[in-house]
């Protein structure tokens, strides 16, 4: 039986619950007119995350001093600039903080950002100091690279000394680089030019940093500043500038308007890291990644130098209407400097899509269908646009035409996206029924699968991971409670199981002088299993584990500070007449036993245990001899696993559906993201367990 998409419900059920935007009136302006876009902005956030956010703290001295600690961390996260002494003198406002969130207050800011200027000032010279000095190889001591593990420094002599040891950390990193790059092959150089070299770069590097954090704007220290009020809320309430805002639209969506490149600061420029498959840098074949742009031409316009600027900054001269063009001054791998001009076109960055293939296993019989959904997508600007619950509805029909008869629903490091399309997408699997219960301040509402359709009713899997996370939690977990489907994953996912709403400050009344004002994110409900759990902090925990490489990593809500926790409300006792997994302690101890006498995630399981080990291991020596040691150990640990682990598997066949094949070869940038793509699977041993565990269950 066929299930219908119902697009226009999922449109207007996106406005009013995920994307909503508040007609806000008289009664949410501020009582004390502000006299400033900062005390404005700051007296709205209060009285938006009072009014709407789920469980709002009490704005007491408590709350003061939460943020007092908090925005100090904030400020200067890795403890480079600030000493004891410079904190003491804005301890007067630990107990003031909720009265100046309240009244919009801004004298705190104030006082910190012109501390936090003048502390950047002075350390500034420091690195000049340690490089005009002979640097040594060998030194005494070790470096405590984790913060949080630190105390801040005293006085300045302390935070001197900090310094010392973390450029000749930096130094010790660039020369064991330089000698043992990754070709293996020990650099033959003399020691004394590869020194001079490094000191030099160390110098560039650090002369450009420093001049990227002095042109920090006010505005810039300022979202830090009312982001630590509201991260108290929640780590998922926001406020989000205009710029902020326009890049999870881009997210969302999938798809902008510019040349396809990605892009990364590199010293005083900006890096090309990776060019997006079938966009017009791909298409232009001119712009490579490596390369680095020094300067931003607009058509019948003065060339920009780019040195030193903000990389937002850069972004956004790049970008631009589709049909314009760009030019790009690039410095090619080989020194080669080259002027680059690009026509600017919709980029569709459909690796973010739905997207399926046939998979089959020696001496397995049947063929399975496999679907990689890397995000829950929606065009929330237009109703007819993306939507991932459509396009996974046309995976599905397209894999049961060419003979699927069992699925692998891949939702590894998915993190997540729009409630509604998870909504309509459960309802794919089972008859009809609740998918998730939504709870706000005063009720709980359950929201249903009311169509009897069912796409497809054969045995699933479905792969999670600790990055799958919110509307890939809500799926896993209601095709878990309905038994429709074996999860299988590395552990518990992320366990983020609160929902946001957005509040655009421009519609309010008034205020024009001061816009645009930007939006924010609020938290406004939780989410609930069908059986009554919640995954907040938990999780969704599999019915198998498998070991990866990650496997002891703490992740997830439950490493943030303030997360909500973890309740249970009433269970709907599911039940649906669809197809379900019988033999799920079967599966599981089969499983087991092929897990256990399997030699790659014998592996896995070993690299998991030595990446933890690594990973605790925050100190590190400032001698060479010692340092080239622990470097070493990181280096040959993660190549085993790529050489071991990753590896192509035989007995696992991939197939292109034939209804995808004209559009496949019909460009050749496709081409190229599908031979990527069928690589990625063939050498993938989640998936190949994946198949031998729907081996095991039971036929209807």
């Amino acid at each position: 039986m066929e299930k219908k998409m119902n697009s226009k419900k999922a449109w207007f059920f996106m406005i009013p619950i995920l994307m909503g935007l508040f007609y806000l009136t008289s009664q949410c302006r501020p009582s004390t007119p502000p006299g400033s876009k900062e005390q404005l902005l700051l007296q709205l956030i209060y009285k938006q995350s009072q009014t709407y956010h789920y469980q709002p703290p009490t704005i007491d001295d408590a709350f003061s001093v939460k943020a007092y600690d908090q925005y100090l961390k904030n400020m200067d996260s890795g403890k480079r600039f600030l000493t004891k002494e410079d904190i003491k003198k804005l301890e007067i406002y630990k107990n003031q903080m909720d009265d100046h969130f309240r009244d919009g207050n801004l004298v705190m800011f104030d006082q910190s950002t012109d501390l936090l200027k003048a502390a950047i000032l002075k350390v500034e010279n420091y690195y000049n100091e340690f490089l005009d000095s002979k640097v040594k190889l060998e030194a005494s001591g070790e470096l405590e690279l984790d913060s949080d593990k630190r105390e801040w420094a005293s006085n300045d002599r302390e935070l001197k000394e900090f310094w010392q040891k973390t450029l000749q950390y930096d130094f010790l990193s660039r020369y064991y680089d330089a000698m043992y790059p990754e070709d293996g092959q020990k650099n033959e150089r003399p020691q004394d030019s590869i020194i001079m070299e490094i000191k030099s770069d160390i110098r560039e590097s650090m002369s450009n940093w420093f001049k990227r954090m002095n042109q920090l704007t006010r505005a810039d220290r300022f979202e830090s500043y009312v982001n630590t009020f509201i991260h108290i809320y929640d780590p998922h309430t926001d406020f989000l500038n205009p710029k902020d805002k326009e890049d999870f639209n881009i997210n969302m969506s999938g798809k902008l308007e510019g040349i396809g490149a990605r892009l990364q600061t590199e010293k005083e420029y900006t890096k090309v890291s990776s060019i997006v498959p079938g966009g017009p840098a791909w298409k232009q074949k001119e712009l490579e990644p490596n390369d680095i742009i020094m300067g931003v031409q607009q058509k019948d316009k003065e060339l920009v130098d780019i040195k030193g600027m903000l990389i937002d900054e850069v972004v956004k001269m790049i970008r631009g209407k589709k049909g314009t063009e760009v030019t790009l001054k690039v410095k090619k791998k080989d020194g080669l400097i080259k002027d680059i001009t690009i026509l600017r076109d919709e980029v569709i960055m459909d690796e973010g899509f739905a997207r399926s293939a046939i998979l089959k296993y020696d001496q397995i019989e049947g063929t399975v269908g496999y679907l990689n959904l890397p995000r829950f997508y929606a065009d929330f600007e237009n109703p007819n646009g993306a939507s991932c619950a459509r396009d996974v509805q046309k995976e599905i029909r397209k894999l049961k035409a060419e003979g699927a008869q069992s699925l692998i629903f891949d939702l590894r490091n998915n993190g997540g996206g729009s409630l509604q399309e998870v909504v309509e997408m459960a309802g794919l699997f089972f008859d009809k029924g609740p998918v998730v219960q939504v709870r706000d301040r005063d009720r709980v509402s359950p929201y249903q699968d009311t169509d009897n359709g069912v796409e497809f009713d054969g045995p699933m899997v479905v792969l999670v991971n600790g990055n799958s996370a919110s509307a890939s939690e809500i799926l896993a977990a209601c095709l878990q409670d309905y038994k429709r489907a074996v999860i299988i994953g590395n552990g518990s996912t992320f366990g983020k199981g609160t929902v946001q709403r957005f509040v655009n400050f421009d519609r309010i009344p008034g205020n024009d002088d001061y816009k645009p004002l930007g939006e924010m994110k609020i938290t406004i409900q939780k989410y609930y299993r069908v059986n009554g759990g919640s995954v907040q902090l938990k999780g969704v925990e599999p019915d198998i584990i498998l070991p990866d490489l990650y496997s002891y990593i703490e992740t997830g809500e439950k490493e943030y500070d303030n997360a909500m926790p973890y309740d249970v409300i009433k269970s709907l006792e599911p039940f649906q007449s669809t197809y379900s997994i019988s033999n799920l302690d079967e599966i599981k101890t089969k499983s087991k036993e092929r897990i256990k006498n399997q030699l790659e995630f014998q592996k896995a399981e070993k690299q998991a245990k030595m990446l933890k080990e690594l990973r605790d291991k925050s100190k590190y020596p400032l001698d060479f001899v010692s340092f080239k040691k622990e470097m070493d150990i990181r280096k040959s640990t993660s190549k085993i696993y790529d050489d071991e682990v990753r590896k192509s598997i035989d007995a696992l066949k991939t197939e292109n559906l034939q209804a995808d094949m004209a559009y496949i070869q019909s460009d050749t940038s496709r081409t190229a993201r599908n031979e990527d793509f069928l690589k990625y699977i063939k050498k993938d041993i989640y998936i190949a367990e994946s198949i031998k565990v729907l081996s095991d269950t039971r036929p209807r």
